[in-house]
């Protein structure tokens, strides 16, 4: 089977999809491993030069752990004469201790057209995934092939300790199963809107999308709230702050709504910023007071509001908010993820939920979030 043929095999299992873990003894199973198979043997006389970074498995905020990596893909080597084109992403977790089946994730990317002038040089696209591991010991063996036949690949090891996952030992499965699936019954006739602010945890130098660690963090805490944090409906908004953008906004938020929210978090672009938005006040106060209005105007307001988002690139200092805003909000969380030890300086997002009587909660770990969640259970 030649280069070309292989890769397009690969790409004819499905058109299109998210990062997608396959069932079991499926036929799918069978032809995506029969193409793996092929794929992985052949002799690499075209290889993409990528780059990875591979995160060590993590306690996330679903207190489950996750384990996953981030790609850079030169753009020269897979952009073909200014033409739209595609790649395949397939690995396969092999659990080693104990012994298990493998287990195989499968995406088929869109390669974008370049814009006008572009440097391709200077380019790369970032190709990320992730999954959740119980204890025990695994072999990963990652494969990205291009419709044009050029691939790169990657395999390690990882170990994942024991008594420090809610999966059972050698147990593999996606990102969204750690995710929220519903309102618990017997939940308080509560509702709240939850505000996420699209921007890394941590900071770093260099930036132009969120990584899939990030996407986890911000996801696994959402779906903590909406499952612990005792309501009984929601609307959920992304929103760019530097940008002055709404993202997504869902008034009734439900488990089906997680896939768009996921697709939204991975798009978000942060290598340009419009000059509508540079013409802008520099303060974000009119568009965050804006964000809130729109909120407290549902047909069902709601009786809490939580922001979820990172305290390094929150903005600037916001000089106090509307009053007759303030009287109408209801009770305020800012869940901030904030840099351990280090003095943090006054944001946008927090300066405004403490102008409107709310509680800021610096989150640092897991564990702290396992007592905002107590304290959002029990507030007003």
């Amino acid at each position: 089977m030649t280069a070309y043929t292989a890769a397009a095999a690969l790409l004819a299992l499905w058109p299109a999809a998210a990062q997608s873990l396959i069932e079991r003894s499926s036929p799918e199973e069978q032809k995506l491993a029969s193409g793996f198979e092929t794929e992985w043997k052949r002799a690499g006389e075209r290889e993409l030069r990528c780059e990875m970074r591979r995160f060590p498995p993590t306690l996330d905020y679903s207190l489950r752990i996750w384990t996953g990596f981030n790609v850079q893909v030169p753009a020269e080597q897979i952009v073909l004469d200014g033409r739209e084109s595609r790649m395949v992403e397939v690995f396969r977790v092999t659990p080693q201790s104990p012994a298990g089946a493998p287990v195989y994730f499968f995406q088929v990317l869109g390669v974008p057209k370049p814009p006008e002038q572009a440097n391709l040089k200077k380019t790369t696209l970032s190709v990320a995934g992730g999954f959740l591991a119980g204890a025990g010991k695994y072999q990963v063996e990652w494969l990205l092939v291009h419709s044009s036949g050029v691939r790169c690949r990657e395999s390690w090891n990882f170990t994942v300790p024991a008594k420090s996952t809610a999966l059972k030992e050698g147990e593999l499965a996606p990102v969204e199963a750690a995710l929220w699936t519903g309102f618990p019954e017997g939940a308080p006739k509560r509702r709240v809107s939850i505000l996420i602010h699209a921007s890394p945890v941590w900071p770093r130098r260099y930036l132009s999308r969120l990584s899939a660690w990030d996407r986890q963090i911000l996801l696994s805490t959402l779906s903590a709230v909406l499952r612990q944090g005792g309501f009984s409906s929601a609307s959920v908004t992304i929103f760019d702050l530097e940008r002055r953008r709404t993202l997504l906004r869902e008034e009734h938020f439900e488990p089906r709504s997680l896939r768009r929210l996921m697709r939204q978090l991975a798009q978000v672009d942060y290598s340009t910023i419009s000059m509508e938005t540079l013409g802008q006040s520099p303060s974000p106060r009119p568009f965050l007071e804006e964000m809130l209005r729109t909120e407290l105007r549902q047909a069902e307001p709601p009786d809490a509001v939580v922001f979820i988002g990172s305290r390094w690139r929150g903005g600037p200092k916001l000089d106090g908010v509307s009053p007759a805003l303030k009287e109408a909000m209801p009770k305020v969380w800012l869940l901030a993820f904030s840099t351990p030890l280090t003095v943090t300086e006054p944001d946008s997002l927090s300066s405004l939920v403490k102008a409107v009587r709310g509680k800021v909660i610096s989150i640092y770990a897991p564990g702290d979030l396992a007592a905002a969640l107590k304290d959002l259970a029990t507030g007003p």
